[in-house]
């Protein structure tokens, strides 16, 4: 044996081995059953040893896997044509880092148009959680609380934005509905209660004096101060917050908050409602409004770490701990520093999370963000921190959700096309060629088996037309083992000996064959380039299989060839 053909033999047997290696974890995903996916949620050593192989298997695309297709509509409204592509793509690198912290395995995420994105997550278990971390802005600030003796003045500043014959429809239907509600709800005492709440804000210091009162509101009350009028008040000017909002009202007082007309007016400051509600007794849940400065002492820009911890002070919660840059430490140690005894509100996306005083100095650039959250809910906060926050608005305008039992009909319908087309290549091959055929029938499942390592290896995704492109890679295989067994018969009619017809056959064929695949090569390269979702699906199997059916053509088949006609004296062979 040559040196030249020993090189040839090792570099097949090393391709072979590593590729059938490369495939292992592939055939150890496909061997665990759905019951030993489920029991493995409650285990997780388990889980995380499933997880593991599950990201060395090939991984399969949205219609292969099931999963959720979205198509998101950046808001970029009052943009130039520069700065609505700059959000564009900042909006979709934020994406990606999310959802790929978030644990889907290959999501795509692409542009599309000059203000949509489309987003596909094969395998998603919780979609609705999902959509929740995709929409979010994330919009983290830390402000300052106003004092209680400004209230007074926003209150009755916001109540004549919204009062008189230019309310709108939408202000006047908020105040109807609440007015109805109130007047329809059960009271215990009805007479005291209209007689506590005649002017509930019109003497404020009078009503912030009455510790642990809980003021109800007016129906009449309501109808003359369509802001304060949805509001309630406890405790003493001392607090972060004597405002509060009951749990029926959260939705309509935010709408009244977020019309220009309230941020026109207040200048400076706004109004914020908590997160987190608080059960003062007998039914009424109620958050709390806080009034603070509009301009953040730090945002979420300068943050560096945000992971979720348990709550030491309420068992079964979570928080939020994280981490400033140097830029925001030194800031944000300036501001706890000269504003000991004030109340600082930790602001997430238009909504307080916490309102601690500051007690003294903070230094570090470290702290946690409190609220009700669960462990879940803790760790797609932290993480939107981390990924950062969208610099617009982003809508959901279009949704569907692929099951997993149409993903395992597509599998099915797409392995039975290629088995079968597999099929009636083989017989042809073995009837016309025999022993030949034999060798071509060895190459094309070694040319899958290497095609389908290089996808697991590389962490590529296999689509329904990635498959078709892998039935094109078999057809373009055979032909170029066809071409080799007819010039090797050329060559055998010319009464050469049968090495010589080999080596002859070979070399008159490889200028042949790399030209035609390396045409169509060029081909699947500008699809994979500049192609979207299934045309790069396609592209990808078909630029693999096109390079691993010209080595397995040209180099595994003539090794195979050389070693069985190596010996001088065979004159015959089964072609």
């Amino acid at each position: 044996m040559n040196r030249s053909l020993q090189y040839r033999a090792g570099l097949t047997i090393v391709v072979l081995l590593l590729s059938i290696w490369g495939l292992l974890p592939t055939f150890q995903a496909l061997s665990i059953s759905s019951a030993e996916r489920e029991a493995a949620q409650d285990n997780p050593e388990r889980l995380a040893e499933i997880a593991n192989i599950d990201a060395k298997a090939i991984r399969r695309g949205l219609d292969l896997k099931g999963g959720m297709y979205l198509v998101l509509e950046v808001d970029q409204e009052g943009m130039n044509a520069s700065e609505a592509e700059d959000a564009l793509l900042r909006v979709k690198e934020i994406l990606y880092n999310r959802i790929d912290k978030f644990g889907v395995s290959e999501p795509e995420i692409t542009t599309f148009g000059s203000s949509r994105i489309v987003v596909k997550l094969p395998g998603l278990q919780d979609p609705e959680r999902a959509k929740d971390l995709i929409g979010k802005t994330a919009r983290l600030e830390f402000l300052m609380v106003r004092q209680a003796d400004d209230i007074q003045d926003a209150l009755e500043r916001l109540d004549q934005v919204f009062l008189g014959d230019a309310r709108d429809a939408v202000v006047e239907e908020i105040v109807e509905e609440a007015a109805t509600e109130i007047e329809t709800a059960e009271e215990t005492d009805v007479a005291a209660a209209a007689d506590s709440v005649a002017n509930p804000f019109g003497e404020l210091d009078d009503v912030l004096g009455a510790e642990g009162d809980i003021l109800p509101n007016n129906a009449e009350y309501l109808k003359t101060h369509p802001f304060s009028g949805l509001l309630v008040a406890q405790g003493d000017a001392r607090q972060s917050t004597p405002l509060y909002v009951s749990e029926d009202n959260v939705v309509r007082l935010q709408a009244l908050l977020d019309d220009p007309r309230a941020a026109a007016r207040l200048r400076g400051s706004e109004f914020q409602i908590d997160l987190n509600p608080i059960d003062f007794g007998e039914g009424q849940m109620l958050r709390p409004v806080y009034l603070v400065e509009t301009k953040p002492i730090l945002s979420g820009d300068q943050l560096t770490d945000a992971h979720s911890i348990q709550d030491r002070e309420r068992p079964g919660l979570w928080q939020v701990s994280f981490a400033l840059n140097s830029r925001g430490a030194r800031q944000f140690a300036k501001v706890t520093g000269e504003n000991v005894g004030r109340f600082l509100a930790i602001s997430l996306d238009g909504r307080i999370s916490s309102a601690p005083v500051i007690q003294g100095k903070i230094p570090g650039g470290q702290g946690t963000i409190s609220g009700n959250f669960t462990n879940n809910e803790a760790s797609d906060l932290a993480l939107l921190l981390r990924a950062g926050s969208l610099p617009t608005d982003v809508y959901i305008a279009e949704e569907r959700t692929v099951g997993p039992s149409l993903g395992s009909d597509s599998i099915r319908m797409g392995v039975n096309a290629a088995m079968y087309g597999s099929i009636l290549v083989i017989l042809f091959m073995l009837v016309y060629y025999r022993m030949s055929g034999l060798v071509t029938v060895l190459a094309l499942v070694s040319n899958i088996i290497i095609l389908m390592a290089v996808l697991a290896k590389f962490g590529l995704v296999l689509t329904l037309p990635g498959i078709a492109g892998i039935i094109l890679t078999v057809g373009m295989a055979v032909d170029a083992n066809v071409l080799i067994n007819e010039r090797i018969r050329e060559e055998l009619r010319k009464e050469k000996t049968i090495r010589a017809s080999v080596q002859s056959g070979y070399a008159n064929a490889t200028r042949t064959i790399i030209d035609a695949n390396v045409t169509t090569l060029i081909a699947g390269v500008i699809l994979l380039w500049f192609g979207t979702g299934p045309i790069k699906g396609f592209a990808v199997t078909l630029s693999i299989g096109i390079l691993t059916s010209m080595f397995t053509a040209l180099v595994m088949t003539r090794v195979v060839m050389e070693l069985v006609t190596r010996k001088q004296g065979k004159q015959k062979m089964s072609i």
